[in-house]
């Protein structure tokens, strides 16, 4: 894929991201409507790996609150997984290698072979984006089985600690002031991912995780 391509996809999907966000959070729209919405999102979130995540899940649990938003979010993220999971190892490597490159691969091999522990903690806690390492687990030799049950009692606390610091925020500074400050954040997360990337290219392309 053409650099001009992919930075195109990568900046339509940022700005589809943004105005479905926006959108979910107008009082006006009825949850029977934004319920839906924000679990979809959650779910292209987790898929569309190379952008940033996080935002949108801080965003619901602001809007929803922490005991509407705590059970879409663990839906939508191991929805999303799964089926990052499941891409990787039916279609392998040429699917996503806009994504993940061979040296993202050999760095991160070793911690899905030998520390399911730590890998089980990166799920676990909102420390760096886990998207990547779905990709890379599904393109792995790890178990099906193994991968699951690291991802999806991981996420019980991933995302109980998302909407709990959510709804937190909406509670003490308001609904309207956390999602501003929220997709504050997120629009910086994006010009740093940008900025990264593009320094990776300068250098010779060293993935995309620290």
């Amino acid at each position: 894929m053409h650099q001009g391509k992919r930075k195109l996809i990568v900046l339509a999907a940022v700005v589809l991201t943004l105005v479905v966000a926006g959108s979910l959070f107008f009082r006006q729209i009825p949850d029977t409507v934004s319920a839906p919405l924000f679990l979809l999102l959650v779910v292209v979130e987790v898929v569309i790996a190379p952008i940033p995540g996080g935002a949108i899940g801080y965003m619901g649990a602001a809007r929803f609150g922490f005991e509407r938003a705590w059970p879409l979010l663990y839906v939508g993220n191991v929805i999303g997984t799964t089926l990052v999971f499941w891409l990787a190892r039916r279609y392998g490597a040429p699917l996503f290698e806009e994504s993940v490159t061979e040296t993202t691969r050999r760095r991160y091999d070793a911690i899905l072979r030998g520390h399911p522990l730590l890998l089980w903690i990166f799920y676990a806690i909102p420390m760096i984006p886990v998207d990547v390492l779905s990709i890379l687990a599904g393109l792995s030799r790890m178990r099906v089985r193994r991968f699951l049950l690291i991802a999806y009692t991981g996420y019980f606390f991933y995302t109980g600690i998302v909407a709990y610091v959510g709804s937190f925020l909406a509670e003490y500074i308001g609904v309207t002031e956390a999602v501003s400050v929220i997709g504050a954040v997120f629009l910086i997360m994006v010009a740093w991912w940008l900025w990264r990337e593009q320094k990776a290219r300068g250098a010779g392309g060293v993935g995309n995780l620290p």
